[in-house]
């Protein structure tokens, strides 16, 4: 069995990990787009219950059977646990794994002539992971029409998210926080080429995304109301599920206020914000919410980056 490469060998060796419950076509971009950078020998996706249709997209790629016999208020600690160990695990065998959900992109934006794999080749260590600077793709009235279109040429807005700069590059054992968004009793630096794109708001089904994930938090709650689980709701964050629709207007309302920024020059003032937003919160480290004088930031991705994604 080989061991772990050494940085600095000629080739970073790099795997993506996600997991997934139905979300087709989202998994069908993760797969497209991932595939780009590295064989799908080198996508692992974690399927969460029996779906033929995932393991007809992910075909491939290395599919991890997870069951899903109902789900519990903890699923999100649980999930997170479980993609923690396997990246870990992965660890062993690659210099990068990368832990995203399966509506979170990366795009490379630095000068590296060798793209993404060139970046994390020389990329500093410090720490067990790397953020990127996370933004979430905000469509305006008509964005959403043709699906046929690449992602940013359908919706180049965005606007700047502290939550997304998740330590998602791991390069070291991490304990990951609920969500993915920090490291527990870790540390890590800012991937200042590397961007994180959050499609939430982009999927065709919308609407239908929000109102299923609304119903499953329903039913977690009434199944430990009936004693069928033994949850301490108080220390429960998977909260968002419940309220989708409140996020989604708070998310465009911040989006109509937020400040304009240039990114023709590229994005090196963002990394510095992200570096100056770094915190940690009891036992993890974070980014935390970046708004300078007090409002958002928001962007439009030039012509030059609207085809790759």
């Amino acid at each position: 069995m080989r061991g772990k490469p050494k940085p600095g060998a000629d080739k970073v060796r790099v795997a993506f990990l996600t997991m997934v419950w139905r979300d087709y076509w989202l998994l069908e971009r993760w797969v497209a787009h991932n595939a780009t950078f590295v064989p799908k020998s080198q996508l692992y996706v974690i399927r969460h219950g029996e779906d033929p249709e995932i393991d007809r997209i992910a075909e491939g790629c290395n599919i991890i059977h997870a069951p899903r016999d109902g789900v519990a208020l903890d699923l999100t600690k649980r999930r997170w646990g479980l993609i923690s160990g396997i990246a870990n695990g992965l660890q062993s065998f690659y210099d990068f794994v990368v832990c995203t959900d399966v509506d979170e992109l990366l795009l490379h934006v630095g000068p590296h002539s060798g793209g993404l794999l060139g970046y994390l080749k020389t990329a500093p260590r410090t720490g067990a992971a790397l953020a990127p600077i996370g933004f979430e793709l905000m469509p305006v009235a008509g964005d959403l029409e043709d699906i046929t279109l690449p992602v940013l040429r359908r919706c180049p807005n965005a606007l700047l998210n502290g939550k997304f700069c998740k330590p998602c590059l791991t390069h070291d054992s991490v304990n990951y926080s609920v969500g993915g968004h920090g490291l527990i009793k870790g540390r890590f630096d800012v991937a200042d080429q590397v961007l994180l794109l959050h499609l939430r708001y982009v999927v065709p089904n919308l609407e239908e995304r929000m109102a299923s994930r609304r119903e499953i938090a329903q039913e977690a709650r009434a199944r430990n109301k009936s004693g069928e689980t033994n949850i301490d709701e108080s220390k429960v964050v998977w909260h968002n599920w419940g309220k989708p629709q409140r996020i989604k207007d708070k998310k465009f309302s911040d989006f109509k206020r937020a400040a304009d920024t240039d990114v023709s020059r590229g994005f090196d003032h963002f990394a510095e914000l992200v570096r100056g937003a770094l915190q940690r919160k009891g036992r993890t480290a974070m980014v935390g919410d970046i708004a300078p004088d007090g409002r958002p930031m928001r962007i439009s991705f030039p012509e030059m980056y609207r085809d790759l994604v």
